[in-house]
């Protein structure tokens, strides 16, 4: 493992974490088997878990949500697919059924039979960098999403006056309206 990625990694997501160790493990096999190095601009990155393992896999694979080639498909399960988006071909890496029989710390973590001590986290992150593949469930598999670079004309919205892309409004009589403005809003103003 490139100590240059473990650290970035860790600067990303502040810590060691075993789902920070297992990520970067898991996309680098993806990245071996896919023939592929980071930083290779047709490729897309997507996590299965919204957690740690995201992290890892914009730092070790050059995937980032900025540049629209990263993205998490919360299935809640410790795994992710990297491909190419020429050729469809992927490879997915997910943690096998016997993965928790790596050691007590692992069945530990990945049972969720209590929360680990940093020292632990740090043990068992050490320990997942270079995991044997036989824990790993490793795929071959045809990706079917495009990396997502939005290109649509800017449109204001009628009611909030905020710049946005013509692909995300809804458009009401004739008037363009930003998601949150149509009520999709994942926040509310203050009054």
């Amino acid at each position: 493992m490139d100590k240059k990625i473990v650290e970035l990694a860790v600067a990303l997501h502040g810590h060691l974490a075993p789902g920070i160790a297992l990520g970067l493990r898991m996309s680098e096999l993806a990245l071996s088997r896919l023939n592929s190095k980071k930083g290779d601009k047709h490729l897309i990155g997507i996590s299965e878990t919204a957690r740690c393992l995201a992290d890892a896999m914009q730092a070790a694979t050059g995937c980032t949500l900025g540049h629209g080639n990263a993205c998490v498909e919360d299935y809640g399960k410790l795994a992710i697919a990297i491909g190419d988006v020429r050729t469809k071909k992927g490879v997915r890496v997910a943690l096998n059924e016997d993965a928790n029989k790596h050691s007590s710390l692992m069945n530990k973590w990945m049972m969720r039979h209590g929360k680990l001590t940093r020292e632990e986290e740090n043990t068992l992150g050490n320990q997942l960098l270079n995991l044997d593949e036989k824990y790993l469930l490793i795929q071959d598999v045809v990706i079917n999403k495009a990396q997502n670079f939005e290109k649509s004309d800017i449109v204001r919205c009628k009611k909030c006056d905020e710049l946005i892309p013509q692909s995300y409004v809804k458009t009401v009589f004739g008037e363009d309206y930003c998601k949150a403005c149509d009520g999709e809003a994942y926040y509310k103003l203050k009054k």
